[in-house]
């Protein structure tokens, strides 16, 4: 080994990291020691082996997470054998470097038959003259293709390693050259396939047609030729094999799917995720309920300290009030002076009248009464002052309540204990994970509200689900991408307001993109699909095909209709009284009947008696 091919080794170590060497060469034991020497002075750690023993057992021992670069000399008898041994051991991947020392042609028959794919770094170092060397690197797309040549720099002493073509390998090989990319996408309505181009009925199928869409910016910006599978189905473990989409990904009989899909821990070991290409998410989406479904909105305008002070301000005018009648030597009752303070809150009027001025001043801060003289009529003017201010804010306050919505609905717990008829979207994936969940609150959820056992089972289409979320209290389960879009194709603008979600599918994130660990293209689709993120064609295709949730433009402006809901508090106190005065009715005629009855027994023995 001369001093040049010393060189070249410690430069093209170190081009690279790591600087971890392992050396198969042929040569003496001084050449061995001076090329340590001359490695160690560049700070780079050398393993060399001479026998194809020492060679088999450094490529078993070599640890699969390390980095690690391989050099061969193609001119030693078991060359041969010590690659296709690294071919048996998959050592031809993306974390082992070879620098093959030879002739790219003879080099080129020993890797035929060898997996040298996109991912794996080999290159051939060809000396041309004394003091230059070519570095040509080789790779197959796939196991049956040919290798493909090409030329990325040279080395000549004193300038060492020169590169003529990208650092990056993925850059130096992201053209394809329209070689076969096998591709599969899940499609659950078949009139799908005749729309996966426009936008025509794109609330179904949704995620399909916008995958397929940013899918073929890949194809074209990789040069990939597409070999397209249609399955109905994500694909779900049934006894360890994988049906549909992920199926195909499990036995490697797709590079990629072409459709997105849930991230999940059993999927791991057969596919890898490379991308996210939406941020639609799913869950239940209704219309928060009218305030008064859930509270006595009769209640709610003041404060409990405002209802305190009021309650005190009303007994103290009354009291005051029926010491200043008494005192105009006009009798009152008690009974008279809670009529006349219920009056003066709804502003009814009584049938009393103050003669007094003491009497008058009071009255003035309660309600109008009947004014006689030229006094009391210019009293009347502020016979309004003090209730009406009451009256009229606790008015415009149940108007503003009567249109406000409840915001108590906000957890899964919350949904599951309200009086909201529960439903999902008739779909692959959500009758699956529905079925699956484990967790007390949604398993309660999906059995007694979505499947209830005595009842049909509520999985609707899109439209049926939507249309009952504007029609009545009703919560639906769906992509909420393309039901926003329906929303705003079927719902007024009024309807539009107090739509609120809650995720179900907690512990599943977005879905993403995702290969086969066989595939050998995984770093070159990564590559496109992030181009396609960067130069904006992901958002472009979003936008096409996923709505923003629906805005509400006129919340306070419409008309609200007061059902007997609204007035179930007011009704029920209307009730309450009928049925307590008819109460008091029958005791009043009871009393009266029993003391006319004594009466008469009195009479007639002082009748007795007196005869």
């Amino acid at each position: 080994m001369d001093s040049a091919t010393m060189t070249f080794i410690g430069d093209i170590s170190k081009a690279s990291p790591p600087a971890v060497v392992g050396a198969f060469v042929c040569c003496k034991s001084g050449d061995i020691l001076r090329l340590w020497r001359h490695l160690s002075d560049q700070h780079v750690l050398l393993t060399t082996q001479t026998t194809i023993q020492g060679a088999e057992t450094l490529l078993q021992t070599t640890e699969r997470d390390r980095q690690m670069t391989f050099i061969v000399d193609m001119a030693c008898q078991d060359s041969r054998a010590i690659l296709h041994k690294a071919h048996v051991l998959n050592l031809f991947d993306e974390r082992r470097r070879w620098i093959l020392l030879g002739n790219q042609t003879r080099t080129q028959d020993v890797l035929e038959d060898l997996n040298i794919l996109l991912y794996s770094d080999v290159v051939v170092a060809e000396r041309v003259s004394d003091g230059t060397v070519l570095l040509v690197e080789m790779y197959k797309r796939r196991s049956y293709e040919t290798l493909i040549k090409t030329v990325i720099g040279d080395w000549s002493q004193g300038r060492g390693v020169r590169l003529t073509s990208s650092p990056v390998k993925f850059s130096r090989r992201a053209d394809l050259q329209k070689s076969v990319l096998q591709a599969v996408m899940v499609v659950t309505n078949n009139n799908s396939l005749l729309h996966l181009k426009d936008t025509t009925d794109r609330h179904i199928d949704t995620i399909s047609k916008l995958n397929y869409a940013i899918f073929c910016h890949v194809a074209d910006i990789v040069n990939a030729r597409v070999e397209m599978t249609v399955v109905g189905t994500w694909g779900y473990d049934v006894n360890g094999s994988w049906t549909g989409l992920s199926g195909y990904l499990q036995r490697g009989d797709a590079d990629i799917g072409a459709t997105a899909l849930f991230v999940t821990k059993n999927r791991l070991p057969f596919m890898t995720y490379i991308a996210g290409t939406t941020d639609s998410e799913s869950g239940f989406l209704f219309r928060q309920p009218p305030l008064s479904f859930v509270a006595n909105i009769f209640t709610l305008p003041f404060s409990r300290n405002v209802w305190l002070t009021s309650v005190g301000f009303i007994t103290v005018a009354g009291f005051l009030l029926h010491g200043t009648i008494n005192w105009e030597n006009r009798q009152v009752t008690w009974s008279d002076m809670v009529l006349f303070a219920v009056g003066a809150v709804c502003q009814q009027g009584s049938t009393m009248e103050a003669k007094g001025l003491s009497g008058r001043i009071i009255t003035i801060f309660l309600f109008t009464t009947e004014a006689k003289g030229l006094p009391g009529r210019i009293i009347t003017i502020f016979l309004f002052v003090a209730v009406i201010f009451l009256y009229t804010s606790y008015s415009a306050s149940i108007v503003v309540l009567l249109q406000s919505s409840t915001t108590s609905i906000r957890t899964l717990h919350d949904l599951l204990d309200s009086d909201l008829s529960l439903g999902a979207h008739d779909i692959v994936y959500n009758r699956y994970y529905f079925k699956a969940v484990s967790d007390p609150i949604r398993h309660a959820i999906y059995t007694r509200k979505v499947n209830p056992p005595a009842g049909p089972e509520n999985f609707l289409p899109l439209e049926d689900g939507i249309k009952r979320i504007r029609t009545s209290r009703f919560a639906f389960h769906m992509e909420l991408g393309p039901g926003y879009k329906y929303i705003w194709d079927t719902f007024l603008e009024e309807d539009k307001c107090n739509l609120q979600r809650i995720t179900f599918l907690t512990e599943i994130p977005k879905p993403f993109v995702a290969v086969s660990k066989k595939t050998p293209f995984k770093e070159i689709l990564t590559i496109g699909y992030r181009k396609v993120h960067e130069r904006g064609l992901q958002q472009r295709e979003n936008l096409r095909f996923y709505h923003a949730k629906p805005e509400c433009a006129s919340r306070g402006s419409n008309f609200v209709s007061v059902g007997i809901v609204d007035c179930y508090s007011a009704l029920l106190v209307l009730v309450y009284g009928m049925l307590l005065s008819l109460v008091l009715l029958l005791a009043e005629i009871v009393v009266r009947q029993t003391r006319d009855a004594g009466n008469s027994l009195s009479r007639a023995q002082r009748n007795f008696y007196s005869n």
